[in-house]
This record gives structure tokens, sequence and C-alpha cells, in this order.
């Protein structure tokens, strides 16, 4: 008999949700016995797993105080006493914050954004970039550059998950992204350790900047000890193709007709005629080998991933949660985790991943508790955009006013994150290397455009690490190219775009802007939570006003490749009589009693100030 590990490794009082299940992990726990001394704690439950490695204890802690309560666990008259800690939380769960459309997230590869530890191994130094292998980026490097992200203007970092992935890696294969989980508990080990990671967490804090953790409840990493031995039945979805085989490791057989991958088809989730197979497959399907499937409609499971998110806010006082793949899990049981969570941290905020581009589909995930889905309709009308002119009434500007004029349909656009990037899809800025001088100034110039309108519009806005140093790529090779390593972060590198003076012109330009208006946008009032009211495109210029008592934000954007002229006397009903503005881009004043040209894509954010009187 032996106890090898429980989850969770501690817990909390003062819950809201009194019980507490444990899952002891070991060896010949069959028929142990396991009883517990600690005052006010009451056995609920035991169950035993059928291939004796695993029993789950499930704990009343109602009305108990912290301390060190004593788990025995007793077979064949050997008795091994285990301590388990219990203890104060921080703060209530109601007291704790989460981000609002006030904020600015910024998505950073933990593995590609900057290294601080040791040298990696020799075998790997001096090796080219290879897209799919790590690059050695941990969280020490992330922390030494917090002031770096502060001073940019950010408010919070969505790292890709930091939790372990100890799954077969090669020189040039490998779970850099984080998305193949092998221990929930656990941060990856490359990474550094938990407590570089609540360390990250502190000092981010005290820059002012959030923390959004990223989880994967779908599926883990074939190499997750569960997959060889799981802990009960039904604990994954279609493991029965892997009978027979040694899968230790994360060893994976070749597929055969028992294996089910999931259709990729996220419509079927919502389709009110859909097939009960296309469906099951969607959901219950794999999403590739290496990653299986979890069956949180197992209560057990479920539970435990319940217990893991909540463990780890307790721990870490993580701000919010961005949930990968998130219909891909099965929603009733993905709600029921929602509410259990909503439950303990009412004003906790988590963004779930609903890789449909189409409106209709991500409001329909905004219905139930889930409070941010991610906006792939905007991201294809930014990158559709800056390929096309603005006159004809579905191109251009008017696929950002349409994406936008169905906001009725979600329960709170302000909190649906919008982003016109992320580490899934090309780049804004693709392939930037190949262009003529010319035509890369005509895509900053385009980015600049659309991140004035991220920037304004009812949404909360999402940036990828780099986008202000003009980083670039596409996905047509490897998803690695698109997550290439920021320019600095690592030994050797001969540019540092963290600093000024390591950046080029072009890069300072981009940096500078964006900084500029990063900073005027931190505690704009009527940018977080004003009343919006846009216009149709017209000439090609696209009209955004946001209003508010404090004062009325106007974003004007010309979406053609020529210049055109701004009448403001159009927009009258938002502009009220005032008579002058400031553009926060350049600190100019703007007249608006008059026509204004405006360059070929170029924005305005125009800043009218509400008079005293």
């Amino acid at each position: 008999m032996k106890v090898e590990r429980i989850d969770p490794s501690t817990w909390f009082v003062g819950m809201r949700d009194t019980t507490l299940q444990l899952m002891l992990t070991g060896e010949d726990l069959d028929n142990a016995e396991i009883t517990v001394c600690y005052p006010g704690i009451k056995v609920m439950d035991t169950l035993r797993s059928d291939c004796g490695g695993y029993v789950f204890l499930y704990l009343d802690t109602a009305g108990c105080k912290a301390g060190t309560m004593s788990l025995n666990v007793s077979k064949d008259g050997n008795t091994v006493q285990i301590p388990y800690v219990l203890r104060e939380r921080a703060m209530r769960g109601e007291h704790r914050k989460s981000l609002s459309p006030a904020d600015v997230v910024y998505l950073l590869m933990p593995d590609r954004f900057a290294r601080a530890g040791s040298p990696l191994p020799s075998k790997r130094r001096g090796k080219a970039f290879s897209p799919s292998a790590r690059c050695g980026g941990d969280l020490e490097g992330i922390r030494r550059h917090l002031s770096y992200l502060s001073d940019l203007g950010v408010t919070a970092l969505w790292l890709t998950p930091v939790l372990q992935n100890n799954m077969p890696e090669t020189e040039t294969e490998s779970s850099y992204h984080g998305y193949a989980v092998t221990d929930y508990y656990a941060v990856d080990s490359r990474f550094g350790t938990t407590d570089d990671y609540l360390h990250l967490v502190r000092d981010a804090h005290s820059h002012n900047l959030k923390v959004v953790m990223d989880f994967i409840f779908n599926h883990c990493g074939a190499a997750h000890p569960w997959l060889a031995r799981p802990p009960m039945a039904g604990w994954f979805n279609h493991r029965d193709w892997l009978e027979g085989h040694d899968v230790a490791g994360g060893r994976m057989p070749k597929a055969n007709g028992k294996y089910l991958q999931t259709n990729y088809r996220l419509t079927t989730t919502v389709d009110a005629y859909a097939a009960d197979a296309d469906k099951r497959q969607t959901v219950e399907g794999w999403f590739v080998k290496s990653m299986p499937d979890l069956n949180i409609r197992n209560a057990h499971l479920l539970r435990y991933l319940t217990q893991c998110t909540i463990w780890w806010i307790e721990t870490a006082g993580i701000d919010a949660i961005r949930m990968d793949t998130f219909p891909y899990a099965d929603r009733d049981a993905m709600q029921r985790w929602l509410k259990a969570l909503h439950r303990e941290y009412p004003h906790f905020k988590v963004i779930g991943e609903t890789w449909v581009p189409n409106t209709a589909f991500a409001a329909k995930w905004q219905e139930g508790e889930l409070d941010s889905t991610m906006d792939f309709a905007l991201f294809e009308a930014f990158n559709s955009a800056k390929y096309e002119d603005s006159d004809e009434p579905w191109s251009g500007m008017n696929r950002i006013y349409h994406a936008l004029c169905y906001d009725y349909l979600y329960r709170n656009p302000r909190m649906v994150l919008a982003f016109m990037d992320n580490h899934d899809v090309n780049r804004f800025l693709g392939d930037f290397d190949r262009y003529d001088t010319a035509e890369r100034k005509r895509l900053v110039d385009c980015m600049k455009c659309s991140l004035a309108l991220l920037l304004t519009i009812p949404r909360l806005p999402q940036l990828y690490y780099g986008t202000e140093v003009l980083m670039y790529g596409t996905t047509a090779v490897s998803d690695g190219y698109v997550r290439r390593p920021f320019p600095g972060g690592f030994p050797g590198d001969t540019d540092n775009a963290f600093t000024a003076s390591g950046r080029s012109d072009e890069q300072n330009r981009m940096h500078r802007w964006l900084r500029r208006v990063l900073h005027w946008r931190r505690g704009n009032e009527a940018v977080a939570c004003g009343t919006t009211k846009h216009f149709l495109p017209r000439d090609g210029i696209y009209v955004v006003a946001r209003l508010h008592h404090t004062g009325t934000v106007l974003t004007v954007v010309n979406g053609n490749d020529r210049a055109t002229l701004f009448t403001p006397c159009h927009y009258g009903e938002v502009i009220c009589g005032a008579e002058t503005a400031r553009d926060i881009t350049t600190g100019r004043t703007v007249r608006l009693t008059k026509a204004t040209r405006l360059p070929p894509r170029r924005a305005m954010i125009l800043e009218i100030t509400v008079s005293p009187d």
C-alpha cells in the first residue's frame, strides 16, 4: 500500500460549497480503509477505482477551522498517517475582482516571450529557430519584463497554459504551446515552479496587471497518467480503441477503426437540426491522437476540475480564466462548472474560445453562465477589410459595421473578447518581410486603423505579443511561425525590442503610437462604459462614437486607399455642437466646424470634452 499524491494538495476553509473531494493516487489502495481525524470534518463517501490506484474521499468541511488534519490510511494491519493542511482564504470570494471592459489583454506564450533562467542544454544552444520545438522561455523571463508591459499600457496578461506538459519531445516537436496538460496541479518545470508562478502573479498585480490563466477541460495530454490508468470507467470518451496497448508516457498506437476524432464542426453544438451522430463526434471525438478527450459528464471528473480551478484562484490569486476549446466539451457540464465557479466568485470572469466566425454562434454561448466569448466574426472582418476599399456595402469598413450591428444578440457585448490576431491564426501583418516599403507602410496604417477601432468599440480588447513592434508571420508552414520568440527576450538575440534603442525606427513609431493610445484609454469612462452609436460607412469613412457624461470619443477611420474628406456636419447628433476635438493619436486639435482631409488608411481618435456647464 502506497499513497503517492493527494489532489488537491491543500484546501481552504470558509468556502460556500463545503464539499471537498480528495483524490488519493497510489498503489494497492483498493481495500484500504481511510479515516479522518479533525474537528468538524465529516466523511461523506469513499469510492475506490477498479484498478486499485485511486480512492475518492468526499468530506464535508462545514464549520471547520484552518489547521492540519490527519488522513489515516489502513490496510492489512498497517496504517499511514498523512497530514493535510486546510488554509484560510486570502479574501472572500465576492471580494475578488476580475476583468472588465476597461482592460486591455496582452496575450503571450511563455515559451516564446523571454528567458531568464540558465542557458538551454548545449545540444539545443545555437540551433536555428524550430517552429515546433521549445525555445526556452520561462516565467522569470516574463516577470523581469513586467515593467515593459505596464509601461506599454496594457492592463492584463493572458499566458497560454503554464501547466505541466510532459509529452514526448524531440528537437523539432514538443508541446511548448501548453495545450496537452499532463498535471492540472503543477506548473511546467521548463517554465519554472509553482512558486515562480505565484511570484509572477504577485508582481504583476504590483504593476497593476491582472493575470488570465489558460485552462483546457476538453482534453488532456496523452502522457497524463490518467490515460494509462484511468481513475474510473468513463473518465475518457472513446478510450476503448487503446485497449491492449501500452500508452504510458504518451506513446500512441496507430489509430484503428474504433478511434473517433472530432469533426471540428462546432456548429453542431447549437444547430437545432443537428444529427446526434454529428454532434456526438464533435463533442466526444478526440481533438488529435495525442490529446485524449475527457468525459466531463463524469461527475467525479467535473468535481476534480472544478476544485482545480478554485485551487488556482485561491492559491495564485489569478484574475480570470480563458477556457480553450470551450464548445468541444459537454455544454451542460461546462454550465455546471461555471455555476459552481460563480457561486464562489460572483464577479470572476471566464472567457470561452468559441471558434466559429459567426456572431449568432458566439452569442449563443453567452446565453448561460459564460461571461465572455471570443469574437471570431470581428477578427475575420478586421483581416478582410485591410485588403479592400470601403465603397461597397459589404466590403472594407462595412465588414466592421456589420460585425457590430448584431450586438443585440449578446447578453453583454462589452465583455466579448475582440482581437485582430492571436496564437492560432496569421498575424495581422502576414508576410510583412516580403513587401516593399510602400506596402509595408500601407499595412502598418491598416493595422493602426484596426487598433483604433479595437480599442474604442464596446469590447474587451486583446493584443497579441509583439504587435507593438511589428511582429509578423503566417501559419502556412506551421503555427510556430506566428509564435516566434520576442526579439530581445533570449540570450544571444541580436535585436532587443524591449528597448527603444534596440528597435528600428519603424518599430519605434508603431510602439509610440500604440503606447499613446493605450495610456489614454486607461481610466477613460467613455470607452469603458459609454453608450455606442456608429454610422454607416460613407465615402470610405467609418465613425464609431462612445458617449458618456464625462465626454465623447469619436473614432474616425478612412477605410480606402485614397484620401477622402471627413465632414463633421454629418455626425452632428454625437458631436452636439462641439467646435474642436483632440486627436489623441497625434495630440493635434481638429476643427469640427469644417471638413478635414483624411489620408488613405488613416485613423483619428477624437476626444470631445464636455463643458462643465
